[in-house]
């Protein structure tokens, strides 16, 4: 336990530690989910998302480790309920050049549902169906591999794109969620 300790005291004192704030938007399970009644698909509808992260250069091969943590607030939910999504990210990521770092990665996702249990009828082709919202509160965790760019704009701001991809290993169940950031070094 106390190595692990001094790898993150180690990271915490390095001299190449950059803080980061990061605001952009996040599509969850992108164009496979539905995004309103009419049939819509959620394919570029963000949600907005804050975070902070850490950019810290390793030893090893110049790469560098890019913990985040980000906080999703979901839009457009209906009367009843509330959703808030967390992401805690482990990334790696190497410069191929002085302006475009190639990140990978994992990602702990805390998704966050509360309601007060109302009924919502839907359109169910002819006839509507009736759709329960939850009545209290309830929590999800699922683990991803990231995989992302950052293209570096100046000293101060990048950009980023990231594809977070459920179950990987399982075609049936693999979704892939994305974000679009815009980042700003504190230090």
């Amino acid at each position: 336990m106390k190595k692990i300790y001094g790898l993150i005291l180690l990271f915490i004192l390095n001299s190449n530690l950059h803080a980061l704030v990061t605001a952009g938007g996040y599509v969850p399970f992108g164009p496979s989910t539905q995004s309103d009644i009419s049939g819509s698909s959620n394919a570029l509808s963000f949600d907005p998302m804050i975070g902070v992260n850490s950019r810290i250069l390793t030893p090893f091969y110049h790469q560098y480790f890019l913990p985040e943590f980000d906080i999703v607030f979901h839009t457009g939910e209906r009367d009843g309920y509330s959703k808030r999504t967390y992401l805690i990210s482990a990334d790696f990521g190497l410069f191929l050049n002085p302006h475009l770092m190639v990140r990978y990665g994992t990602s702990t996702v805390i998704t966050h549902i509360s309601g007060d249990g109302e009924v919502v009828y839907l359109n169910n082709g002819s006839e509507s169906t009736p759709f329960y919202q939850p009545n209290d509160s309830s929590l999800s965790w699922n683990q991803t591999v990231n995989l992302g760019i950052d293209g570096v704009i100046s000293k101060e701001f990048s950009l980023r794109f990231e594809t977070y991809i459920f179950s990987l290993f399982n075609s049936d169940a693999r979704k892939v969620s994305y974000s679009l950031s815009f980042l700003y070094y504190l230090f």
